[in-house]
């Protein structure tokens, strides 16, 4: 893998983006969606820095990060468990077991997209391709509304547009 610390990046924020006790932080308004999007490199340089880094010292970092920048107290072991699938994924980067570390980030819930900072988000949808669909009903034109819709390659991801006719 050319890149590990950029796929590291990746792995990250898709874990992050599914932990329920940072998306409810920054939803219950305890921290900023920008201190969530910084968790995700802080994390990654944090683990790239420190060879000798085990998941309980990613724990106690991951707890902390939540409590100075979230004002939240973990009581529910998530720290635990996403400090040990960051470590598993860093050995299988930094020992060089590419195949393993895309299988088993094929095996994580897909990204979602509220961690993502204003500059990722138009980033990936400039490389949306459009899809020819012509199934779209003949009401709906008449109406003067159809639906355009646009996917990417990299995921099952689809972006859903209403255009009006005027």
């Amino acid at each position: 893998m050319a890149n590990t610390k950029e796929f590291f990046l990746n792995v990250t924020q898709r874990i992050f983006s599914n932990w329920t006790a940072l998306r409810m932080a920054v939803e219950h308004g305890m921290g900023s969606k920008d201190r969530a999007v910084d968790f995700c490199p802080y994390i990654t340089d944090v683990i790239y820095m420190n060879d000798d880094f085990s998941s309980d010292d990613l724990a106690v970092e991951l707890e902390e990060y939540m409590d100075r920048e979230f004002q939240t107290e973990l009581q529910d072991n998530s720290a635990k468990e996403i400090a040990e699938i960051l470590m598993n994924f860093y050995h299988y980067c930094h020992d060089g077991y590419e195949e393993t570390a895309k299988a088993e980030m094929n095996k994580l819930p897909q990204l979602q997209p509220w961690i993502l900072s204003r500059d990722e988000i138009k980033q990936r949808t400039s490389n949306l391709r459009p899809i020819n669909d012509d199934s779209s009903s003949d009401s709906e034109e008449e109406n003067g509304n159809s639906m355009e819709t646009a996917a990417t390659n990299a995921s099952d991801w689809v972006e859903v547009k209403t255009r009006r006719k005027k």
